[in-house]
């Protein structure tokens, strides 16, 4: 299902003028160089080709001929490679390895260009057939690119006075083409598993570039290279049927989607591409959409990702909602709630790519539940706030003196996105990290500070987890008792402790003005777990900074109130309680301190 899907993708794609991808027999590569010959094969220059970024040069991206995969042995691709198979020369100079490579590449462009009517052509064969590797150094003109050959980056020729490269002229396209679709008399023939038509099959199939953590080459989607994965006798991709021209255009569509930054998006070590059936306001709402609730957290300016104006303005409006956890049925009217949306995660295998997730499913249905997601993360927070993104919400598990990518566990973003895009629970062992990650930060004695422990996204998660699993097991009391902001009604012990702690907390500081170390910073991580450990000692401290305290009363007040719903302290909280428990002390804490425009996201 997932190739069909991309099959599908690309026959929209290349059908799409607005769009750039490569036809059939052609792929999009990175060319760092160009070499401009005369006539009769002569280099005449060398030019750095790309834009300067600092101390690095990004490559120019152009379609050219297809390139061929790399598994052992010398194979040339055709007019665009590196310098050991177009000029023989390899890092500082000649290698042997690299005049071998030289004359599989000469023999591959005679076997091609021989015989086409086009100057370019015989230009090119005229360069491979005089050109001497030896004379590299003495080459003033080679000097001119020498980072590009000895960088390894590709190379392209040029005609001289000639506006185009000689791999774009229409003689040399028809030459290649005809090359390519020539009938392999080794071609094994089966009928398609995408088409269903009767065609050579795919011995391999085109390595998919932009894979976070995989190799610089590319990795495979389908490959089978060992005995395990072969059965009946047959071998590679023979395994898996598909046809040379539907894995080329399955294979070209994924390549755009995980080159393209609008469909393209990194979640911890899974990269995640997503497209819709036909493009639309549909698929400009959900591409918005998913950049700012899948990216890492940023306060990035919006964008229009619309052709039209008046699309963009409709697109923000629902946006904002969603991601207010609004509802949004008023403003559908412009959009085709049928339509499909495609959201595919894909994860480094070493020179595989592994299928993180795959899910399908209408643009309506698929809106409503990130709405829904949006609305359960909703909580008190500042003004200034964005809604909590899934990147922002998975480094929340990360140690915050190494928040890094790697460091976030990879399993994670995968079970997180279809708990979203499913409805179903959100995975239990990312609940288990942050509240595992809010109790050693709490115990860090190097970092006494509030926003350190139980973050706006880690309160919003938990209370997002609790008031999901409620809902789909039917406890309508604790789902109506989970609220954005502080709900004094709620009875839960986890819940009601955790705001006695943060009131005992607010009194020590009232007495103790400065004070940069408080009862948090030793004594949650047991007050959480173990209360009655913990609590009659706070109490009694308590008395003394009551007394102490300019508004010791009113605090007292507030205390009193919460333990009449404690009739004692538990021995020990389960992870469901110490949830409620942080939430409790988020909420009690953001009360006491709450500011004018102070709001719930």
């Amino acid at each position: 299902m997932i190739l069909n899907a991309l099959y599908d993708l690309y026959q929209r794609l290349v059908n799409d003028p607005s769009v750039e991808v490569a036809a059939p027999y052609h792929s999009m590569g990175k060319v760092s160089a160009a070499i401009e010959i005369s006539p009769s094969g002569e280099i005449l220059k060398a030019l750095p080709l790309g834009t300067q970024k600092g101390k690095r040069r990004i490559p120019l991206e152009m379609q050219v001929p297809e390139r061929v995969k790399r598994a052992s042995g010398n194979a040339s691709n055709f007019l665009c490679d590196k310098s050991d198979y177009i000029l023989g020369i390899e890092g500082e100079g000649v290698t042997k390895r690299a005049l071998q490579r030289f004359e599989v590449a000469k023999e591959l462009h005679e076997e091609i260009l021989s015989g086409v009517e086009d100057e370019g052509a015989e230009a090119v064969l005229a360069f491979f057939r005089s050109w001497k590797p030896e004379t590299y150094q003495a080459s003033d003109v080679l000097q001119n690119i020498s980072e590009v050959l000895a960088d390894g980056g590709n190379i392209v020729f040029r005609l001289q006075n000639d506006s185009c490269y000689v791999h774009e002229r229409d003689a040399v396209r028809r030459a290649w083409e005809n090359y390519k679709s020539a009938a392999d008399p080794d071609a094994v023939m089966n009928q398609c598993l995408i088409t269903g038509e009767v065609a050579p099959v795919a011995r391999l199939h085109q390595n998919i570039m932009g894979i976070a953590g995989a190799k610089t080459t590319g990795a495979s989607l389908v490959s089978f290279n060992f005995d395990a994965t072969e059965s009946y006798g047959k071998k590679q991709g023979a395994n898996s049927p598909v046809s040379e021209s539907a894995a080329f255009d399955y294979g070209t569509a994924l390549n755009w989607l995980t080159s393209n930054d609008r469909h393209r998006l990194l979640m911890g070590d899974t990269t995640v591409v997503f497209w819709a059936e036909k493009a639309g306001p549909e698929e400009d709402l959900m591409l918005e959409l998913f950049a700012d609730a899948v990216a890492a957290y940023s306060q990035k300016e919006e964008k229009d990702t619309s052709h039209e104006e008046e699309s963009a303005v409709q697109v923000k409006g629902v946006l904002k909602r969603i991601m207010r956890g609004q509802h949004v049925e008023t403003q559908m009217a412009h959009f085709d709630e049928g339509v499909k949306f495609y959201i595919l995660g894909l994860a480094p295998n070493s020179a595989r790519v592994a299928i993180r997730f795959w899910h399908v499913d209408t643009f309506g249905k698929m809106l409503e539940r990130v709405r829904q997601h949006f609305d359960d993360m909703s909580i008190v927070c500042r003004p200034d706030e964005r809604p909590v993104s899934v990147g922002r919400l998975l480094f929340e598990t990360t140690p915050a003196v190494s928040r890094k990518r790697e460091n976030i566990p990879p399993i994670l973003s995968g079970s997180l996105m279809r708990a979203i895009l499913d409805g179903s629970m959100y995975p239990q062992s990312l609940y288990t990290t942050i509240i595992g990650r809010i109790r050693s930060d709490a115990n860090d004695p190097d970092k006494p500070n509030y926003e350190q422990k139980i973050t706006y996204p880690r309160a919003a998660y938990i209370k997002a987890h609790l008031i999901r699993k409620a809902r789909l097991l039917g406890n309508k009391k604790m789902e109506e008792a989970l609220k954005p902001v502080l709900n004094p009604e709620n009875k839960n012990k986890g819940y009601l402790l955790g705001r006695l702690f943060a009131l005992l907390e607010k009194v020590q500081q009232d007495a103790n003005p400065g004070i940069k170390a408080t009862i948090k910073d030793r004594y949650y991580a047991s007050a959480s777990a173990t209360p009655r450990a913990v609590f009659p000692v706070l109490l009694r401290l308590a008395q003394h900074h009551i007394t102490k305290a300019e508004f010791g009363g009113y605090i007292d007040r507030l205390i009193g109130e919460v333990l009449a719903d404690l009739d004692s302290f538990p021995t020990y909280l389960n992870l469901d309680e110490q949830g409620l428990f942080a939430l409790g002390y988020y909420q009690q804490k953001n009360a006491l301190y709450n500011r004018a425009g102070e709001t719930s996201a």
